[in-house]
């Protein structure tokens, strides 16, 4: 067929077309969790909500099982890709989670006994539906106020979650940041898209790892999420014209009956 012919063809058969966007992707990065805290399987009914550190390691590991949760608070992406797309105009395209530490080399010891030596390895990350929990004040103190605790684990998973893969950590140095690809997975992608929290899990994935990244409590190089945002496309004036032809050939066919 001819375009002409394709587009005639195409509104008689009441084919509606959405063209691929081709406008600029808004990029948008928030640069602090609300609220973080290490859980440790040692010490498994106290909080350590104001830690300096956030922890990743195998119950195996010397110091025993660390795991780690985080929230941010996606409110001021949604009003940015409002405020360039229009409401309800755009749609996330990219997730990136960047974490660093002071100690974050090869073999680096803690000025805390109570953490690992950091280690290469894998680790995983899941999104949590969960977020109602407190991050709490304690650095290794009793739980207070529903303060979140390593026996707080089966609570988190409470309401769902989604695994959102397994990510090797390869030591990058002090102070570095090392930078993770999400997925866009449902459960992720509405709560960042309702600009609301979102609540990220942390857990060793090998016997290897131990991975020590800042919490919002240390001075600098907080963990940081950057969202990806590009404008939806609307329907295009193909769309419309098919519309409107076939309003047409219906009229033509009822005139050429006659």
């Amino acid at each position: 067929m001819k375009p002409a012919q394709s587009l005639l063809f195409a509104a008689a058969c009441g084919m509606f077309f959405i063209l691929p966007s081709t406008g600029k992707a808004a990029i948008y990065t928030i640069n602090n969790t609300t609220a973080d805290a290490l859980l440790s399987g040692a010490s498994p009914t106290l909080n350590f909500g104001g830690a300096g550190t956030l922890a990743i390691a195998p119950a195996s590991s010397a110091k025993g099982e660390f795991d780690s949760v985080i929230m941010f608070n996606t409110a001021g992406a949604v009003s940015q890709f409002n405020t360039t797309y229009g409401a309800g105009n755009w749609a996330i395209t990219g997730f990136t989670l960047s974490l660093a530490s002071n100690f974050g080399a090869n073999g680096a010891i803690p000025n805390n006994n109570l953490l690992n030596t950091v280690s290469g390895g894998n680790f995983g990350i899941d999104w949590l539906s969960y977020d109602s929990w407190v991050e709490g004040n304690g650095g290794g103190m009793g739980v207070a106020n529903g303060a979140v605790s390593f026996n707080s684990i089966s609570t988190l998973f409470s309401a769902g979650s989604d695994s959102l893969g397994t990510y090797l950590y390869t030591p990058p140095g002090n102070n570095v940041y090392a930078s993770y690809s999400l997925p866009l997975d449902a459960g992720l992608v509405s709560d960042a898209a309702a600009g609301g929290a979102v609540s990220l899990y942390f857990y060793a994935a090998d016997t290897q790892v131990s991975y020590l990244f800042n919490s919002k409590e240390f001075a600098s190089n907080h963990p940081e999420l950057t969202i990806t945002a590009t404008p939806v496309p609307e329907p295009t004036s193909a769309a419309l014209l098919a519309a409107s032809l076939g309003g047409f050939l219906f009229s033509f066919r009822q005139k050429w009956k006659k």
